[in-house]
């Protein structure tokens, strides 16, 4: 069984309160960096053995967290980042379509559910086929957290809006006949 870690980066600071999207520069807030230190609490039971992190700033420094905690090097992988949302980035949450995540995409510039999962479960793949047996963890972000999951628990985009992936959560996916998938925190 290979075990995965998906952890959602810490809180940004973000005092203008944008959508910060790949936006370089924005790195975590103090509670942010705290909600790491729990997440990282969650994970000593089962430590992870290999850490993978998005190449976002908001996910390098959340990475960085962990990795002291455990002594891992951070492995960046750019299919575990952030949704591309075009020239949405800097404008208010209030601008984009509702819903802004749909299968075939929203919206011109507004990633596909269906691009996400692709991404995401490619890397998934080729993680549990470098690292099989091990306890892996990656730090990623809401949507493609989501997508994934959901994918794992055949429930449908439906529930995305309402899916609760604070930041700092941790979700355990265990790999093995069946995909077994809870949250930790």
């Amino acid at each position: 069984m290979t075990r995965l870690y998906l952890i959602r980066h810490g809180e940004v600071y973000n005092p203008q309160g944008i959508i910060y999207g790949r936006l370089p520069g924005f790195g975590l807030s103090e509670r942010g960096r705290r909600q790491l230190a729990e997440a990282a609490d969650a994970l000593g039971e089962v430590p992870p053995a290999v850490l993978y992190a998005s190449p976002m700033q908001r996910a390098q420094e959340s990475a960085a967290i962990l990795a002291e905690r455990f002594s891992l090097p951070v492995r960046t992988d750019e299919r575990i980042i952030e949704t591309s949302i075009g020239t949405f980035q800097g404008r208010r949450f209030e601008e984009l379509p509702k819903p802004y995540i749909t299968e075939e995409g929203a919206h011109p510039e507004l990633e596909s559910a269906a691009s996400m999962r692709a991404r995401f479960v490619s890397w998934v793949e080729d993680v549990r086929s470098r690292h099989t047996g091990e306890v892996v963890a990656a730090v990623s972000h809401r949507d493609p957290i989501i997508v994934a999951l959901l994918h794992w628990q055949n429930r449908s985009l439906d529930a995305l809006p309402d899916f609760d992936l604070e930041p700092g959560a941790v979700y355990a996916v265990d790999f093995s006949d069946v995909v077994a998938v809870r949250a930790l925190v």
